[in-house]
């Protein structure tokens, strides 16, 4: 069986299309039984002649993210030879306002519509992604809550967020003074933890560890603005900073995981598979999108005193809690790894083929309990 990722080219994204596109390839590469292809959005959309014989070879193509208008010709195209289609996405996007959802569109096209390609499509864009999912055969989240979401759209499976344990062992503990602790984010996100209680907690914990030093691995550096921290124990690092994610690992003590409201309860555990592989003591929110993980770390509710008290017990005691780490948290962690697992990405692909069952775009699905995907559209648009 031949395999085709569609990605994104947006370089804001790479943490996510290597997660979800690139190892997954390499993995399912390595088996020596299937073979895994990359291609760029804008190849596939514009039907590039670069790709072609790709495609014509595919069995299964698998577009992660972008699922826009401009994919329903293609994917009508390459259904009708025999392709298997399947969506891959990671964000919710039906809970974003207006204003997160067009930058998140803008970012997943982004280098894929140019001036000279024709009218980017006006209907609502929860309305396009409907459209888009429903021409699929499936979809898959690493997000149990997502696929709840959605399953009355799109048959969707949950396929869990694999690490990839050959790059990880690549990282090395570096020397430094004191105790880090380490957040992985973007702008959106920090914001939103500008207003719940975890901010207020950081800068006790400052305050009262003079030892303690936070790092922000954040997309936009420059917007992130006064933190309310005293400078001296805070470090805000871009993701296109040399060495990315991998080289603040190698500096992180502590794994801080914070998810605020709906939208990040329905986040991978990406970030905490991690920190558990390279056996870092971690802390996390409460909710469902930690519910299989609480008997590995230290789960709180995002209250300034739960976050607080978690933190200076784990910097009073990280040793102890690094010992911790490195037994079952980690054992746990290599259970989740591609190469344990690339067969099991490999059947929810063909699954969801087999599943597959028309459903016409014009139908309502069926009643759902979750939340409402399709927005009402705005009068004067289709």
């Amino acid at each position: 069986m031949n395999f085709i990722f569609v990605c994104p080219e947006s370089e804001e994204l790479k943490n996510c299309v290597e997660r979800r596109c690139v190892a997954p390839a390499r993995a399912i590469n390595r088996t020596g039984r299937y073979s895994a292809d990359l291609i760029g959005w804008r190849d596939f959309v514009t039907d590039a002649p670069e790709v072609q014989d790709l495609l014509k070879r595919s069995d299964y193509i698998i577009i992660h993210r972008g699922l826009w208008s401009p994919l329903l010709t293609r994917i009508q195209h390459w259904k009708a030879r025999d392709k298997t289609i399947i969506a891959d996405f990671v964000d919710a996007y039906q809970l974003m306002d207006e204003d997160e959802l067009a930058d998140v569109h803008d970012l997943e096209i982004n280098g894929g519509i140019r001036a000279d390609d024709p009218v980017v499509d006006q209907t609502p864009l929860l309305t396009q992604l409907k459209w888009t999912l429903q021409l699929t055969h499936g979809a898959t989240t690493p997000s149990q809550r997502l696929c709840d979401d959605w399953n009355p759209y799109s048959r969707t499976l949950f396929l869990p967020d694999y690490i990839d344990l050959d790059r990880l062992n690549l990282i090395s503990p570096q020397d430094h003074e004191g105790i880090n602790l380490g957040w992985f984010g973007t702008i959106r996100r920090l914001h939103r933890m500008k207003k719940s209680g975890i901010m207020t907690a950081l800068e006790a914990v400052c305050q009262m560890r003079r030892n303690a030093r936070i790092i922000f691995y954040v997309d936009h550096p420059e917007a992130v603005g006064s933190l309310g921290l005293p400078a001296d124990q805070v470090e805000i690092v871009g993701w296109n900073t040399t060495g990315g994610w991998q080289k603040q690992l190698s500096r992180i003590d502590i794994g801080l995981v914070p998810m605020i409201g709906d939208l990040e309860q329905r986040s991978g555990c990406s970030p905490i598979l991690e920190f558990m592989a390279l056996k870092i003591p971690w802390i996390a929110s409460q909710g469902a999108a930690v519910y299989d993980l609480q008997s590995y770390g230290w789960i709180v509710e995002n209250t300034a005193e739960a976050w607080l008290k978690a933190a200076i017990e784990m910097i009073d005691y990280l040793n102890d809690y690094r010992s911790e780490a490195a037994i079952t948290p980690y054992l746990y962690a290599l259970s989740k790894s591609l190469e344990e697992n690339v067969q099991s990405v490999v059947d929810t692909f063909v699954r969801l083929g087999s599943l597959y069952s028309t459903r016409p775009l014009g139908s309502s699905p069926a009643h759902s309990n979750g939340h409402v995907l399709v927005a009402k559209p705005e009068e004067g648009k289709s």
